[in-house]
């Protein structure tokens, strides 16, 4: 075959993203993309096929996937006729011609994602095909003009002459579609029936409530394991696991109720775990005596379950609704009552000008933390085994256990300073931990669990609270889990108030640049409505607000949404996490349901210079490709090194597995 001829485009996005645009209008795809090609592959058995899904800012692409180099030949080829998928996913082999075997496919009517190398002929191609490379930060896309054999080598080569002469073109994805909620149904039902009824229920009558997980047209990687726990007031919880296909709704799932005497309308929660995450809350009202059965949503951690790991990775959580919380260690939940669990922080005098305090003072500051705390946590959770689920989980793993504490806002228990090992007032003794870890300690790389086996009588350990033993985290909305799918530079958009300390905040900016690159930040002092325009498009991972508290308030927010200060939807793609240095309790839920992914923030007001110190820290993490919440972990024990305790006053609203990408 002769070469033919292409034309050139880029475009920006990941090769991925590029093929679910392209198939199926191109039935052939030549690409060279070793990371598009792990993603599709993983799992693939040598001498097998497989089917995978892969999520794309387009849409979800299902490949049925097969390597050739497993391969002496196309006559030893297996079947692909049964492996689902919308297109097929080949490795190309130099051990034999695979030009047969893809124009087979073509001709069934499967593209095909043909992954060769970027200096391999390829026959077959023609005018229904495309060629996709990379030359890093655009995607390359070429279409042949005509039939004949092309490599991604040439493609690369005319692309790159024609950015060096200012003449390339460029195209740009087609905007993701509108991704609609699953939805989770509820009805009610006579016993051993077989459809659900309207109206009112009888007082004091026996019913079935059926649940189930509606369909969806998001395919999931695969069968998703999955379990109801509906609470009613006056009742047991009560809990039912259930299998969430891959494609399709679950199957109901039924609860046995009775229903109370008087004639009142009957309010609880259906919650749907996977594992121990609360990813779908809702409020059930069943009418006893007078009205229609109404569900009212309440959370969502996803919004369609495509997005949740197979294998759950968090020890327990914490779903809190109002004054009261849902607590998950593995068992059916139990309900606690939050009320009066306010704790508040040691003193901030007697910090040095490196921000830390001598060992003494630094002892003082744990117990004093560790006294109020253990006290919570025995009233909360005395006989629920939370503490023993987190450390089990981190001798098994290897890792800090995830701790999950999840909530429609924000709330009043500073759960890092929740403290899970027995401690009151009186001698005690000090674990090696905390001179190890703390000012003038020996230091070095924490472990997942404290070194030191035994916390018998009362002992001392940083290791016994959440912030510095977990991977602790607090989302008040979907779970998120790359800030951005596109391999951009790190980006942060700094916004500072005019009322901070000028020098004050020059300091901090020069730390700044010395923890990331300095190109890789663009600030400016504005006002809170400036603000709104600073942040209205999606040119930023961080957005970090150097602001007093009470600068900015949810109202404001409201108002740039409002009057189409920010475009709808906002940050739909890119999505930004919010790093404040003032408490920002009440503008969480704001930026989360305008597209941020989270939010880190102190909970209580702390010192300018200091915060300024803190947030650099984080910032540098984050930009090294920790994720969330083990980057604040991180900090947590870096400021605990020189015996500052404040790290615990600091908090990740949002996906602990959040990364920049």
């Amino acid at each position: 075959m002769a070469p033919v001829e292409f034309t050139v485009t880029g475009g920006e996005g990941s090769p991925l993203d590029f093929v679910a645009a392209l198939t199926p209008a191109s039935s052939l795809v030549v690409i060279t993309d070793p990371g598009g090609w792990a993603q599709v592959s993983q799992g693939l058995a040598v001498g097998s096929t497989t089917s995978a899904v892969v999520t794309t800012e387009v849409r979800v692409l299902r490949f049925a996937v097969l390597d050739l180099r497993h391969f002496s030949s196309a006559s030893s080829l297996p079947s692909l006729s049964d492996v689902p998928g919308d297109v097929v996913a080949l490795h190309d082999t130099r051990s034999w011609d695979s030009a047969p075997v893809v124009a087979s496919l073509r001709g069934l009517g499967r593209p095909v994602v043909l992954f060769t190398a970027v200096h391999t002929w390829v026959s077959g191609v023609d005018a229904s095909s495309a060629l996709i490379g990379w030359s890093a930060p655009h995607v390359v896309l070429a279409v042949p003009r005509g039939s004949g054999e092309g490599r991604l080598e040439d493609v690369l080569w005319q692309f790159r002459e024609l950015e060096r002469r200012g003449a390339m073109t460029y195209t740009s994805l087609p905007a993701p579609p509108v991704v609609a909620d699953r939805a989770v149904t509820v009805m009610v039902a006579l016993p051993g029936a077989t459809e659900g009824i309207a109206g009112a229920l009888r007082p004091g009558a026996d019913y079935e409530v059926w649940a189930r997980v509606g369909a969806h047209n998001t395919v999931l990687p695969g069968d998703l394991g999955l379990r109801a726990v509906l609470s009613m007031p006056g009742r047991p919880v009560q809990a039912e696991s259930f299998v969430l296909p891959a494609e399709g709704p679950s199957s109901w799932v039924s609860f046995e109720v009775t229903t109370p005497y008087a004639s009142v309308p009957w309010t609880g929660e259906l919650v749907i775990y996977h594992g121990v995450v609360p990813v779908h809350v809702q409020q059930v009202v069943l009418p006893v005596g007078a009205g229609e059965s109404r569900t009212v949503p309440r959370l969502k951690l996803s919004r369609t379950f495509a997005d949740l790991a197979p294998t759950p990775s968090r020890a327990a959580s914490i779903l809190v609704l109002g004054d009261r919380a849902l607590v998950s260690a593995g068992g059916v939940p139990s309900w606690v009552s939050l009320a009066g669990c306010a704790l508040p922080l040691p003193a901030l005098s007697g910090l040095d000008p490196w921000y830390g305090k001598d060992f003494p003072a630094y002892c003082a500051d744990l117990a004093f933390l560790a006294r109020q705390g253990s006290a919570v946590y025995s009233r909360l959770f005395g006989d629920l085994g939370l503490a023993d689920a987190v450390r089990r989980a981190a001798r098994v793993t290897g890792r800090p256990a995830g701790l999950m504490v999840a909530s429609p806002g924000t709330g009043s228990v500073p759960w890092p300073m929740i403290y899970d090992l027995p401690f009151e007032d009186g001698p005690h003794r000090l674990c090696a931990s905390v001179g190890q870890f703390g000012p003038f300690g020996a230091g070095g790389e924490v472990p997942a669990h404290c070194p030191v086996a035994d916390h018998s009588g009362n002992v001392l350990c940083p290791f016994g609270f959440w912030g510095l033993s977990s991977v602790l985290e607090h989302p008040a909305g979907p779970l998120v889990a790359r800030v951005s799918p596109r391999p951009w530079p790190f980006e942060m958009t700094m916004a500072v108030d005019a009322g901070m300390d000028r020098g004050l905040t020059d300091r901090h900016v020069t730390e700044l640049m010395s923890q990331i690159s300095p190109e890789s930040v663009s600030s400016a002092y504005v006002t809170p409505a400036e603000l709104g325009r600073v942040l209205a498009g999606e040119s930023m991972d961080v957005v970090h607000l150097h602001f007093r508290e009470g600068f900015l308030d949810a109202e404001e927010i409201a108002r740039w949404d409002r009057e189409g200060v920010w475009p709808r939807p906002h940050w739909p793609v890119r999505k930004p996490l919010v790093v404040g240095t003032s408490p920002m309790a009440g503008l969480v839920s704001s930026f989360v349901e305008h597209g941020a992914s989270g939010v880190i923030s102190p909970e209580v007001a702390v010192p300018q210079d200091m915060a300024g110190w803190v947030t650099g820290m984080v910032l540098s993490r984050l930009a090294s490709g920790l994720s969330a919440g083990e980057a604040l972990r991180q900090v947590r024990w870096e400021m605990l090194s020189r015996g500052n305790v404040m790290g615990l006053a600091y908090a990740l609203y949002g996906s602990a597995d959040l990364r920049v990408r």
